[in-house]
């Protein structure tokens, strides 16, 4: 780590860049930030003035802003929609070089070229979790009410099925209800798949979320944030299960509190 240096974040949506970004300046480090949308751009200029609002796609152009920068350790964080990849958007040079190289376009091939890209540069991709360890809860019961008998077993079935969904690199949630599995995680996100499944079981499905088997701690470790409880709550889930220690949690006290109200049960197993 070079201190004297800035860090390097390419963030996308949702709150983890905001967290990151104050966390590094409360240990004295310079963060030079990357975005790709307008919304990302106006919740960060205000605490992070050297920032840059690029298109996605533009590989060149993001490397070549963190040179300028003078940055060493670039680190990823918040979400970007991978459905991107369908939608055929405009991809600089560097860009359409990197995918064309690839024979799949599954989250790990694809996160491993840009890291691999990254480090041609001379870049060095660090740890998602650098100065947010503390966001990532031990075991335990993370919000008011215990889960009933059918909800632990829920909890104990899905997070079995989702290590192995995370395994073939498909996704990290399940939604399930009555040992069966009603929805998977794949490309469109955590949060249109608690729709999907509970549309189709109904109320009472458990959320179960887990980190790969193998997992690489520089690119998806899996996230929760009061949206995703929001999103439960709206659709009638009654239970959230994460693999401790390995997620991160976003406002972890406002997650709580939306749960207590919507009488959701919260663990880290």
């Amino acid at each position: 780590m070079a201190p004297d240096k800035p860090l390097g974040l390419i963030a996308g949506k949702g709150s983890l860049p905001r967290i990151f970004i104050r966390e590094a300046q409360s240990r004295g480090r310079g963060v030079a930030v990357v975005v790709f949308g307008e919304e990302e751009a106006s919740g960060l200029a205000e605490i992070a003035p050297n920032l840059a609002h690029l298109g996605l796609g533009q590989a060149g152009k993001v490397i070549n802003t963190f040179k300028k920068a003078g940055v060493e350790e670039i680190t990823l964080l918040g979400k970007i929609d991978k459905r991107v990849l369908y939608k055929n958007p405009k991809f600089d040079l560097r860009a359409l070089s990197i995918l064309k190289n690839l024979d799949l376009k599954n989250d790990d091939a694809v996160m491993n070229a840009v890291v691999g890209e990254l480090n041609k540069e001379g870049f060095t991709v660090v740890s998602q979790a650098m100065f947010l360890k503390d966001h990532m809860p031990p075991a335990g019961l993370l919000a008011p009410r215990e889960p009933d008998g059918r909800e632990r077993n829920d909890m104990e079935f899905g997070m079995r099925m989702a290590k192995g969904v995370a395994g073939l690199d498909i996704g990290q949630t399940v939604v399930v209800k009555d040992g069966a599995v009603v929805a998977v995680e794949a490309i469109e996100g955590t949060d249109e798949a608690i729709e999907r499944g509970c549309r189709i079981c109904g109320p009472g499905g458990v959320v179960c979320k887990v980190s790969k088997p193998a997992q690489d701690d520089r690119f998806d470790i899996p996230t929760v944030g009061p949206k995703t409880v929001e999103v439960m709550e709206l659709f009638g889930a009654s239970a959230l299960c994460i693999e401790a220690g390995k997620t991160l949690v976003v406002d972890a006290p406002g997650m709580a509190e939306i749960c207590r109200r919507a009488n959701i049960t919260f663990l880290a197993v």
